[in-house]
């Protein structure tokens, strides 16, 4: 019998995939991906990370665009603001120029209109004729006639600059031979009434001294005259009212017929003539720099061009229009020339260390014409008879004593010569006189920051010189002014053109609807202005005599030149980076700024920054502030601005940090221009006023930045 035994009790049956190196295999499969998989999933990565990268690359790109399109919306709105306010001005200037025309034309005063040039003519003709046959004393006549020709010549000089304005030079040599043929009317007119002064006497003599003595004066010039009538040795000296002008008698003179005319004038017809007065033609080709109203002030202030130098100053315009070529915007303030020559200035030196170099320095307090003069043999009563000679015709200048060689060398020349109007009478042949002591007070709203120089008149040279003068002395206190000098001829007060550059500081700001201060901390005078759309007032300084200056609301052109002729010099001309140290900057960027800053005025403050001398020529740095108030700006308001050619921004750099760091502030953006990067943080009510701002105000405004270039010249 067979014993049974249990089923499946012994080994049990194993899968085939239970096998130990299935299993294995299995383990590996499932801790271990296989080279497939992680190809496959680098590859996934490598897709997601392109993909990652060129939707970045996209958005960037498209960021990009978006800002370029913003760049160029914003370029082209300000361009068309520019245009637009240009396209105003001119039409403006081109209806002013209308209206004075008609107005002169309408004008029935008895005065020629001197733009036209057959009018002009036939005054000056008539006067010339009138004049050398007149036989009149009337000095204070004869002074209405002076001021008379000078309005004349101011009215020529006003059609010149508007016409400058518009482009317009077609009669620009006529006016300017017109304004040199009046000059000529005003010196005939005063020469003829002081001989026929002279020829009488003993008609306008002093009860007190017995001597000669006249003193007139009109708003432009003060007439004096004094003769040697009484030849009283004991007189030892003379003194004027005019300026209390005191010269002393030598013996030589006391004993003479001889007489001292003096004519302070305000206008100056011998500066022009020098050689230095115009800025000199660059030696190499340069573009040409920003509007300066320096052109217009030399042309309007001076009354005075004879045709030599208008020549030159033509040449040397032409010469810099060549350099420029052709095209180019003009900068929105056209109440300026364009003509500006690049820094470093290349102009020639004065080898001649005694010629006043007059691009340095500048007239203060007018002119004064010395002139010693022939007395005339006078009228003598003989019964009923009145005996006079009368062989002289015109006034006698007795020239100033000359040195011993000179002396031989002109009577060698003068061999052979007979009488005529090519001899000197024999009075003006000998007659010589030591150093003679001298001294007058400068006029009292004259400024002197400094101690004014002396310098006389060469004609033979047309130049002023400081030599011929010893023992100067200058009482601040009461602006005396003494010396010796042997010189009897022109003589003027210099003041150096640059003693109040570089600026110390400057801020302009709004205040008020369409009125902004202009405040100018100088080396040694500080300034405030209102400007408005068409008309500017001084306000300070007030501690000096300028009665006729401050507080009255002028046109800006003629506010320049008046505080220009008292002493007050912050308008630097175009070589001024011959004679002070600036912040070199590109000119380009300059205008534009200065554009900006104009327009953006009437809302914005603006002020010096401490890092824009410090930050290159390629950029600028300026402080700005929204300020709707007649406050001034809080310190903690101010926010710096950097300019570049196509990027401004606004930094995060303060003054009041240690270092200059170039980061923008957060939350801000970069910008074409500083108009709009004002513009992203002004208010809602700060964007409205710069919309609405009148073009004509923004001129004005800029005329002042342009004509003191506070950027570079502080």
């Amino acid at each position: 019998m067979v014993k049974k035994g249990k089923k499946g009790k012994g080994k049990k049956a194993v899968p085939i995939s239970d096998t130990p190196d299935e299993l294995l295999d299995e383990e590996k499969q499932r801790v271990f991906p296989t080279a497939e998989a992680e190809r496959e999933a680098a590859q996934r990565a490598l897709e997601e990370e392109q993909e990652s990268k060129r939707k970045e690359k996209e958005a960037m790109e498209e960021l990009m665009k978006q800002e370029a399109e913003r760049f160029t919306v914003e370029t082209e709105t300000l361009q068309e603001m520019l245009n637009s306010n240009k396209a105003d001005l001119r039409a403006q200037r081109e209806q002013l120029r209308e209206q004075k025309m008609w107005d002169r034309f309408l004008l029935c005063n008895g005065t020629p209109d001197p733009a036209v040039q057959t009018e002009l003519n036939t005054y000056t003709s008539i006067e010339l004729d009138e004049t050398h046959e007149s036989s009149s004393r009337d000095i204070a006549g004869c002074l209405d006639s002076v001021e008379q020709a000078l309005d004349l010549m101011n009215e020529l000089d006003e059609v010149i600059a508007l016409d400058k304005q518009l482009g317009i030079t077609e009669h620009h040599d006529t006016y300017k031979k017109g304004i040199t043929s009046l000059q000529e009317v005003i010196e005939s007119k005063v020469d003829n009434v002081t001989f026929n002064v002279l020829k009488t006497a003993e008609n306008f003599a002093d009860p007190d001294s017995l001597n000669l003595l006249v003193e007139k004066q009109s708003p432009r010039l003060k007439y004096s005259v004094w003769g040697n009538l009484a030849k009283n040795p004991r007189q030892k000296s003379f003194q004027l009212e005019t300026d209390s002008f005191q010269m002393e008698i030598p013996k030589s003179l006391a004993n003479a017929d001889v007489a001292v005319r003096l004519i302070h004038t305000s206008y100056d017809f011998l500066s022009p003539k020098c050689k230095t007065f115009y800025a000199q033609k660059k030696k190499t080709p340069a573009p040409s720099r920003v509007a300066s109203v320096m052109g217009n002030i030399e042309g309007e202030n001076n009354e005075n061009k004879g045709m030599d130098e208008i020549k030159e100053e033509n040449e040397i315009q032409e010469g810099k229009k060549e350099e420029e070529g052709e095209g180019g915007e003009q900068p929105l303030n056209e109440n300026v020339l364009p003509d500006r020559p690049v820094t470093p200035s290349d102009v020639e030196e004065i080898e001649d260390e005694d010629i006043v170099d007059m691009r340095a320095m500048s007239t203060v307090g007018g002119v004064m014409y010395l002139d010693l003069l022939k007395l005339p043999p006078q009228a003598k009563k003989v019964g009923s008879w009145v005996i006079q000679d009368i062989t002289e015709k015109k006034l006698e200048r007795i020239p100033n004593p000359k040195p011993e060689d000179e002396k031989e060398e002109e009577e060698e020349a003068k061999e052979g010569e007979e009488g005529g109007e090519a001899a000197l009478s024999q009075i003006t042949k000998e007659l010589t006189w030591p150093l003679l002591n001298m001294s007058f007070t400068v006029a009292p709203n004259a400024i002197f920051t400094e101690e004014p120089m002396l310098a006389r008149w060469e004609d033979s040279q047309q130049c002023w010189r400081t030599d011929g003068f010893e023992e100067v002395k200058f009482e601040e206190e009461t602006g005396k002014i003494s010396f010796k000098s042997q010189f009897i001829g022109p003589i003027v007060t210099f003041q150096d053109s640059y003693n109040n550059m570089p600026f110390q500081s400057w801020e302009i700001r709004p205040h008020g609807p369409g009125c902004v201060i202009f405040t100018l901390i100088a080396a040694s005078v500080e300034i405030e202005i209102s400007i408005k759309e068409n008309s500017c007032c001084l306000n300070s300084p007030e501690d000096y005599e300028l009665d006729g200056i401050r507080n009255k609301w002028l046109p800006s052109h003629i506010l320049i030149q008046k505080l220009m002729a008292a002493g007050i010099n912050v308008f630097p001309s175009e070589d001024a980076d011959k004679y002070v140290s600036i912040s070199n900057k590109e000119d380009e960027i300059e205008s534009l700024m200065y554009e900006q800053m104009a327009l953006a005025s009437s809302a914005f403050a603006f002020s010096w920054s401490r890092w824009n001398a410090d930050c290159g020529e390629k950029r600028m740095i300026v402080r700005g502030a929204e300020n709707l108030t007649t406050a001034p700006v809080d310190e903690d308001m101010w926010k710096n601005y950097s300019c570049e050619p196509q990027k401004c921004y606004t930094l995060k750099c303060t003054d009041d940090d240690d270092d200059l760091f170039d980061e923008k502030l957060e939350e801000t953006q970069f910008h074409p221009d500083l108009f709009h990067c004002l513009k992203e943080g002004a208010s809602v009510n700060a964007t409205k006023t710069m919309s609405s701002t009148p073009y004509g105000f923004v001129d004005n405004v800029s005329t002042w930045l342009f004509a003191t270039k506070v950027l570079t010249f502080s």
